[in-house]
């Protein structure tokens, strides 16, 4: 019977975990790049996979248009590399901009990082920023010059299951896997919305309300039985 209260509260405890990840995913439904987190059920129905499975899950979102030549989204795989003060940090959001100092950066100020090191146009005069073209291979061309390519990563499962509270992953010392140009485009001009699905996540909030419900009452069930087994005893 204490076996049984204890399986019951451990229900519970995950149900509650999973409604955790639920509200972090609706709460970035609208959120550039960001991949929603799979939860505690969806994770066991794929361990006979034999491939590491991420929580993470990777499924590309929809891609829109902004017509901003600094708006960039991936098609494929790969994340985009930020250069912060804790290191290497990996992200889906393109929407980059100009620095007063001219170089290429996100919109905490972090710095985008191309193959050649971080993207400064410093050098170059820029009388109107349509004038900059970013090729499906992502190269950064500005007239007749080849400024730089972006460089776009690949990172192992492990280190998706390693994401900051914002929308990043985890900073590294070191940069992962650079993908080579044909593993991806680059479509400037347009983001990539979140892949999160609300019809799916409010589906799997009311499952896992009704499995909470059920490991409840069995806690209940069975600590009202304890007790009566208890007052039994002492008769």
């Amino acid at each position: 019977m204490i076996k049984g209260i204890f399986q019951s509260a451990r229900g519970m405890q995950s149900a509650n975990k999973n409604m955790e990840i639920i509200a972090n995913n609706l709460a970035n439904l609208n959120t550039i790049g960001f991949k929603r987190e799979g939860t505690f059920s969806e994770i066991l129905s794929s361990v006979s996979e034999p491939k590491i499975k991420s929580s993470v899950d990777l499924y590309q979102g929809e891609v829109f248009k902004t017509s901003n030549p600094l708006d960039l989204a991936i098609s494929g795989e790969g994340e985009f590399v930020l250069k912060t003060e804790n290191g290497y940090e990996y992200s889906r959001n393109g929407k980059f901009k100009i620095s007063d100092d001219g170089f290429l950066v996100n919109e905490t100020g972090h710095k985008v990082m191309g193959k050649k090191g971080e993207i400064n146009l410093s050098d170059y005069i820029l009388e109107d920023q349509n004038s900059i073209l970013i090729t499906r291979q992502g190269e950064i061309k500005l007239g007749e010059s080849s400024i730089d390519e972006i460089m776009i990563v690949k990172i192992s499962p492990e280190e998706y299951d390693k994401r900051k509270l914002g929308l990043n992953f985890n900073p590294t010392e070191s940069v992962e896997t650079i993908l080579d140009s044909n593993e991806y485009q680059i479509l400037q001009g347009y983001l990539e919305e979140s892949n999160v699905n609300p019809i799916q996540e409010m589906e799997n909030m009311i499952t896992i309300s009704k499995d909470y419900e059920t490991s409840y009452k069995m806690v209940t069930y069975l600590d009202h039985s304890l007790e009566k087994s208890n007052e039994i005893g002492r008769v």
